[in-house]
């Protein structure tokens, strides 16, 4: 049976605050609570199922709940400043940019949607100094934030796409027993790091438009008690620049869903609430159409759309 995949890492200003400022963001994370319920109204529409891979630390409640969980082991990056609990004066003034209960509470009961792990503090497994035990420790206060809404997680996309083995080998014990892997492919194997710097980039971008490296079509990975289920496609946000070649963009997309459907396999599209904040109702427009060929592939091809959760290891 093909399937139709769709995870979102959701982050607030915690996943980007390494490389963008308050003044310089601001406006794609406040654009989130315009374009989460319009999301969730589309998938809800179309009988969409996503999984929601989110930051543990944007649930808590306030700047004070936060302050109050702290793992076991504390994040021993090199760089201190790459992590999220370095940002407590910043948390503390803009708490507006970094906790969204109320848009969890809202995902949560929208039928269809899986609340997931994007782990508690958008831990980095690929920053020097970064331990498997670490990781471990980050999952518990994840697990615990969770359990203050009543969740179980079961599915992990690891920030920034760094999938390392000796990390991956830590899920069984945390609950987890699906995550997004990456794709078989040199240009993208390695998650967020792009091989051969701007020109790799550049590669990756016209990729997007045009089926450079194939269409991505996955079947989940079972082993050692997990399974992975690879990304497919990154759905890159609109941009005015770029609009003229928005057609070869969605053409891209509903391809690798044709080819996912006609063979029977996956395709795993993701990206980040935040990256529709800005241009909401040109980002919707290309999720609609996309929405719109699934119908098509439901009718043709039986295909179906699923989260993560629904692949668990096999027995």
């Amino acid at each position: 049976m093909s399937s139709l995949v769709i995870s979102l890492d959701f982050e607030l200003l915690w996943g980007v605050a390494d490389s963008r400022t308050v003044a310089g963001y601001r406006r794609n994370i406040e654009g989130i609570y315009v374009a989460i319920p319009k999301m969730l109204t589309l998938f809800q529409r179309y009988g969409v199922c996503v999984t929601w891979a989110t930051v543990g630390m944007l649930m808590c409640r306030n700047y004070d709940q936060w302050r109050e969980i702290r793992p076991s082991i504390m994040p021993g990056y090199v760089r201190q400043q790459f992590s999220t609990y370095a940002l407590d004066a910043l948390v503390r003034e803009h708490q507006e940019l970094f906790f969204a209960r109320s848009m969890v509470e809202q995902i949560l009961s929208t039928p269809g949607q899986e609340l997931a792990t994007h782990t508690y503090s958008h831990f980095f497994c690929g920053e020097e100094g970064a331990t498997p035990e670490q990781f471990a420790a980050d999952l518990v206060c994840a697990r615990h934030i969770a359990s203050d809404m009543s969740v179980d997680f079961c599915s992990l996309v690891f920030p920034r796409n760094q999938v390392f083995p000796e990390f991956v080998a830590m899920l069984d014990n945390s609950g987890i027993q699906v995550y997004r892997g990456n794709q078989d492919h040199w240009l993208y194997s390695n998650g967020h790091s792009t091989p051969g710097g701007l020109a790799g980039r550049a590669v990756r971008l016209v990729d997007s438009y045009l089926p450079l490296t194939g269409e991505h079509c996955t079947q989940p990975i079972y082993s050692n008690g997990c399974g992975n289920l690879p990304a497919s496609h990154f759905l890159r946000p609109w941009s005015s620049r770029l609009a003229m070649l928005e057609p070869f963009r969605l053409m891209r997309l509903k391809r690798a869903m044709t080819e996912a459907a006609c063979s029977g396999s996956v395709c795993h599209l993701w990206w980040h609430p935040h990256n529709f904040g800005v241009n909401v109702e040109q980002n919707l427009v290309v999720l609609e159409s996309l929405l719109q060929h699934y119908l098509v592939l439901k009718d043709q091809y039986e295909m179906q759309s699923v989260c993560m959760c629904d692949f668990p290891p096999r027995a």
